[in-house]
């Protein structure tokens, strides 16, 4: 990816090795944040030891420099910059034995606008999406295709708070049915009075998610001959 900045920003990587992980989960951080923000407001609230956390930094803590309800010409290049980075994240987990079905996205505000970005546009079933408070990118009036069953199936969890000042309710909700269209399994919950931030329900319902994707796998396991 030549001219790419968000490539030489550091790549950080939490939880269990992966050569012993049981799943991968991409982190992806939000405007003027880092890694270590996922981290913490993430990985160790969790608190799955099975799981390898790759946390991929954007160069100068921002993946793209306008809103994600902009025209997508004002987001680009780096739109497409920060888009490639997160897919080349996630086939390198595949080579290292970590498909995208047992890949989990999990993305927080400007994050969790590029994990919907990423998962619709590759149109393929990871394990699991989850974007605290965020959405698909475009200006109001965007339409987005309908047109693949490869989502079937694939848990989605999308909220944050009804009020929240950068990431209007209206496009969550609108993500959701998005997503439903593609035959995905979708839940969304709004919270009154939640702040910009990532609240302890949330993560709990996160947890399960993740933890059913470990649990497909074990599974999976013991079916092998």
């Amino acid at each position: 990816m030549p001219d790419n900045p968000h490539v030489d920003a550091p790549l950080r990587r939490y939880g269990a090795p992966l050569a012993s992980a049981r799943g991968a989960v991409i982190l992806v951080h939000g405007r003027a944040q880092a890694p270590a923000d996922m981290e913490a407001m993430v990985a160790r609230r969790l608190d799955l030891p099975d799981i390898a956390y790759v946390a991929p930094a954007a160069d100068g803590g921002t993946w793209y420099p306008g809103g994600f309800m902009a025209p997508f010409e004002q987001n680009e290049p780096r739109l497409g910059f920060a888009l490639a980075r997160l897919a080349a994240v996630s086939d390198e987990l595949a080579a290292a034995g970590f498909p995208a079905g047992k890949q989990a996205v999990i993305g927080f505000s400007q994050g969790a606008c590029l994990a919907c970005e990423l998962v619709y546009r590759r149109r393929r079933r990871f394990a699991a999406l989850i974007a605290f408070t965020g959405g698909l990118l475009g200006p109001a009036g965007t339409t987005w295709r309908a047109d693949t069953d490869a989502f079937r199936d694939m848990p989605i969890l999308l909220g944050g708070g009804t009020a929240d000042p950068w990431v209007p309710a209206g496009r969550m909700l609108e993500t959701a049915e998005v997503f439903r269209a593609l035959r995905a399994d979708v839940a969304v919950k709004l919270y009154a009075g939640l702040g910009h931030e990532i609240g302890d329900e949330q993560i709990a319902d996160a947890r399960a998610l993740v933890a059913r994707m470990l649990r497909r796998d074990v599974a999976a396991d013991a079916g092998s001959p």
